[in-house]
C-alpha cells in the first residue's frame, strides 16, 4: 500500500477528514469536533484514496527569532503585569496603573498574536488553507464563535507575515484599550 494515500471520510459531525490508508478500520479523532470515530476501509464506495502533497519546502517556515521574539515580549508582558498588579499595586495611583497598563498589554497581545498568527500560517503552508482569513476560520469552527472576538484581525488581515499580523493586532487591541480608558473609563 503506497504510504502517502489516504482515505477521506466524513466524520459524525459532517466535517470531511482524512486518514492515511495504513489505518483504515482504525480509530481516528476528528480535529474538527474531536470524537473518535472509525476510518472505513478503502473499498468503501464513499471513502476515496487521495495522495498527499509534498511537505512544504524547509524555507517556508519562519525564522525561530520570530517564535523567541514572540515567547521574550510575551514573558515580559506577563512579568510586568505581576509585578505592577502583585508587588507594587499600592504605590500607584488608579491614573498611574491606566498610564502604565499600556506598557505591559502591549508585549502580552503582541506575544499571543504572534504565536497564533504563526500557527495559522503553518496551516497555509501546509496546504490546509490559502488565506490567513480561511485558517482563522477553521480555528473559529473548532472553538466556537466567541473565538471570532480574539480572532477578528486575522479574519480582515492578507498579510503573510506573523511580525506584520502582530503588530497589526496588537495595535487594533491598544486602540480599543485607548477607547475604553477615553471613553468608558471616565463615566465608570
Amino acid at each position: 500500500m503506497n504510504q502517502r494515500q489516504q482515505v477521506e471520510f466524513h466524520a459524525s459531525c459532517g466535517h470531511l477528514i482524512s486518514a492515511p490508508a495504513s489505518r483504515a478500520e482504525q480509530d481516528v479523532r476528528c480535529p474538527h469536533c474531536h470524537q473518535v470515530v472509525r476510518a472505513p476501509s478503502a473499498d468503501v464506495p464513499y471513502a476515496s484514496p487521495v495522495l498527499v502533497p509534498d511537505p512544504a519546502p524547509a524555507g517556508a517556515a519562519e525564522p525561530t527569532a520570530l517564535t523567541a521574539l514572540y515567547v521574550t515580549a510575551l514573558m515580559a508582558g506577563v512579568l510586568g503585569a505581576a509585578l505592577v498588579y502583585l508587588v507594587m499595586f499600592n504605590e500607584f495611583s488608579e491614573s498611574e496603573l491606566v498610564t502604565i497598563t499600556p506598557l505591559w498589554l502591549f508585549p502580552i497581545v503582541f506575544g499571543l498574536y504572534g504565536f497564533v498568527s504563526q500557527r495559522l500560517l503553518r496551516r497555509i503552508t501546509a496546504g490546509r488553507a490559502g488565506t490567513l482569513g480561511q485558517a482563522a476560520r477553521m480555528s473559529i469552527d473548532v472553538a466556537g464563535l466567541w473565538a471570532a472576538l480574539v480572532l477578528f484581525p486575522f479574519l480582515v488581515l492578507r498579510w503573510r507575515s506573523s511580525l506584520l499580523v502582530s503588530l497589526a493586532a496588537a495595535v487594533f487591541w491598544s486602540v480599543l484599550l485607548w477607547l475604553f480608558f477615553a471613553v468608558l473609563f471616565p463615566t465608570l
